[in-house]
């Protein structure tokens, strides 16, 4: 009974490491993002009035999330992805977010900036949150706690 506790033990603490492994392999994964213009801006970018236009509406994309975040009970649009996107900075621990022009709408978010660098940061999170589960799970659990999540 003995040997079953310490295997019992042992394998949480393993479980416990290797979760924690992936946390920290998830957010690297955001942060490089930040920096790596080899990624693809998602949305779509466009220069405004002297500024920087940042559109993302996922509900028309082809890939849409929307009805998958509807039935984890978030509004599945703009709300929902302001708190993915907030969500990813603040787990880079930046703060570029915070400082940008935003509206949010009920299909997707806006964001202006003079600095068109900033916005290609956003969608290149944006990407990577599309493409990457565990990633896009650890914005939506950091934007639930900053309640932002919608």
């Amino acid at each position: 009974m003995r040997n079953n506790r310490f295997l019992f033990k042992s394998v949480c603490v393993i479980f416990a490491m290797l979760s924690f492994q992936i946390i920290f392999s998830q957010a690297d994964k955001l942060k490089g993002a930040l920096g790596d213009n080899s990624i693809t801006v998602k949305g779509k970018l466009q220069a405004e009035k002297g500024k920087y236009r940042y559109d993302y509406h996922d509900v028309y994309q082809q890939d849409s999330m929307a009805k998958d975040l509807q039935a984890s009970g978030y509004h599945g649009g703009g709300p929902s992805w302001l708190g993915i996107i907030y969500g990813a900075f603040k787990v880079c621990d930046d703060n570029l977010i915070d400082d940008l022009e935003m509206k949010v709408e009920v299909t997707g978010v806006t964001f202006w900036s003079p600095n068109k660098e900033d916005l290609e940061k956003i969608g290149r999170i944006v990407n990577i949150v599309k493409s990457d589960n565990a990633c896009l799970q650890l914005a939506i659990d950091k934007a639930t706690e900053l309640d932002i999540m919608q």
